[in-house]
């Protein structure tokens, strides 16, 4: 069984003064590239940074015990991607890539940014979910233990 992973009340803070920003202007995909077996590159997504319009970043990112996402307004991407070289011998790398002109994005980001809101459960905000609501649509960040942070557009279901 997963543990379950819950927000720290810095990331909390962090969400609340990322949700009084206007827009944002740009989101970059950080990939985990595991090039161990040259027949079969495996990759995931590892890191989402969003840019806004006053040029501050909230970054999302695997938490260190891989169970749940991580939040902070700060990431060393050369740091971050010369220690995991280092750590797997070369075979893991790390590939920043714009994903602002995926369709996903495409159609949101021209929208108003509303609001980052989380799961909360007994009184505490579970580190697995995130929605990032736009004017006319929702985007739904999820982690996964397998493919890493998943983003996929939201569909409320009805009852």
């Amino acid at each position: 069984m997963q543990k379950i992973t819950h927000l720290k009340p810095e990331e909390i803070q962090l969400l609340k003064h990322f949700n009084t920003k206007n827009k944002i202007l740009s989101v970059f995909y950080y990939y985990w590239i595991n090039a161990s077996n040259p027949d079969e590159h495996y990759s995931f997504i590892d890191v989402i940074e969003f840019v806004f319009d006053d040029n501050s970043s909230l970054i999302f990112k695997l938490n260190d015990e891989d169970t749940g996402i991580a939040i902070t307004s700060e990431f060393e991407f050369e740091k971050y991607k010369a220690s995991l070289q280092t750590e797997f011998l070369q075979q893991i790398r790390l590939q920043k890539v714009e994903a602002t002109t995926l369709a996903i994005w495409k159609f949101a980001l021209p929208n108003s940014f509303q609001e980052i809101t989380a799961i909360r459960e007994k009184g505490h905000f579970l580190s697995t979910t995130f929605w990032i609501a736009f004017k006319s649509q929702k985007i739904e960040l999820n982690f996964h233990p397998i493919e890493g942070l998943v983003v996929t557009e939201y569909e409320e279901v009805l009852e």
